[in-house]
């Protein structure tokens, strides 16, 4: 996702009212949802319900206008129920081919229908439409298709109170969480946790601590046989987005940083964003440890969800986070256009199997010590 910030312009650009006509009367008898465009442009109030509707980072039109330097301006469809804006969606045109910018994010059947009705009725030389990193809520119908999970968002739904929280998760996590963190403070005494807002924080302070959770985070990866792809320039936009709406939790033994987790706020939901600690302390789970004060720190701040994003981790499922498939969805015009595309349906046919054989093989081979069972992991990661 992309945008420069010379070519997007936060304003709306109306479109003629006889084509908005048009497209009202089909999202009307379809699902009741009336369309509107507004080309190359974004609205503010569209960027404003982007973080309302999905509290998603990648969804989010800060996280947009960050990463999407220098690329053509692009378009907005909003989608209203009864005067309400109940979906927002960015795209940009290819040919003949709608690219959806807008990702990580749950994608309803009737938002689905009325967008693609009023894609393919105002563009008419559209023949497909992409959507990449989505979930759906239920069966897309209507419309030829295809798709395939390629990843996962593990999200853990946030109850309004930490005792909540405590008492949902299992007994043996509750007894392992409580455990480890009284044998942590009764070996380190001078050991704490404290939990600030970003934009408190000075600069050089900030970049310090980033700097060392990314160091924890590549050592504990390297001796479990992973290699941590950490892009600075990445690192940068999530920290400008931190600035505005995060929170950051970090572990120490005196003055020394031994760990921490850094979440960024969307809308009502945390983005964990970062969480590390140090290998040497392994022994003591700090890393779940982290995870799991930054966790309820976030129910303290009233968000309402912790997104984990993607990485299959067993902490994930202990602290309660339910794995969202993320989807690759192509919706295609119509049965006959389908039929004239045969190299973009092999190609969708052929990635999803691959997807499928990934998934089905690493259970089979994660946790493995042996030196063919790390060789055939990375094998089926690359």
């Amino acid at each position: 996702m992309a945008q420069g910030s010379d070519g997007l312009l936060i304003a709306s650009l109306k479109t003629s009212p006889a084509c908005l006509d048009v497209h009202n009367r089909d999202a009307e008898q379809a699902s009741g949802i009336v369309s509107e465009f507004h080309e190359q442009s974004v609205p503010e109030f569209a960027a404003q319900a982007l973080d309302r509707l999905y509290g998603s980072l990648y969804a989010s039109f800060s996280y947009f206008c960050l990463s999407d330097t220098g690329r053509p301006v692009t378009h907005t469809w909003v989608g209203y129920r009864c005067g309400e804006v109940v979906g927002v969606l960015l795209f940009r045109l290819r040919v003949d081919q709608v690219l959806v910018l807008t990702e990580m994010f749950c994608l309803e059947q009737a938002v689905a229908d009325a967008f693609s009705r009023a894609v393919f009725a105002r563009f008419r030389e559209v023949k497909t439409i992409h959507f990449n990193a989505i979930s759906v809520s239920g069966p897309l119908t209507g419309w030829p298709l295809q798709r395939y999970a390629f990843s996962e968002n593990y999200v853990i739904r946030l109850p309004q109170s930490v005792d909540q929280y405590l008492a949902s998760i299992g007994k043996s996590t509750r007894k392992t969480l409580r455990s480890y963190g009284n044998r942590l403070r009764r070996d380190f005494h001078n050991f704490s946790w404290d939990v600030r807002a970003v934009g408190e924080m000075r600069t050089h302070e900030l970049r310090s601590v980033i700097r060392q959770l990314h160091r924890f985070k590549r050592d504990s990866m390297a001796a479990r046989g992973k290699r941590a792809e950490i892009s600075r320039r990445e690192t940068a936009r999530l920290l400008i987005l931190a600035r505005r709406s995060g929170l950051i939790g970090i572990a120490r033994v005196g003055d020394r940083v031994c760990g921490g987790s850094l979440a960024c706020r969307i809308g009502h939901n945390y983005v964990m964003l970062l969480s590390a600690a140090d290998p040497a302390l392994a022994s003591y789970r700090l890393g779940i440890l982290c995870c799991f004060w930054s966790v309820c720190d976030c129910i303290r701040a009233g968000g309402r969800e912790c997104h984990l994003l993607w990485g299959r981790y067993q902490y994930k499922t202990q602290l309660l986070g339910e794995p969202r498939s993320l989807l690759r969805l192509t919706i295609y015009r119509s049965r006959l256009r389908m039929a004239l595309s045969p190299l973009l349906v092999i190609s969708m046919w052929v990635a999803a199997t691959r997807y499928r054989l990934r998934n089905w093989l690493l259970p089979h081979v994660a946790g493995q010590s042996s030196a063919l069972s790390r060789w055939l992991s990375r094998a089926i990661a690359l």
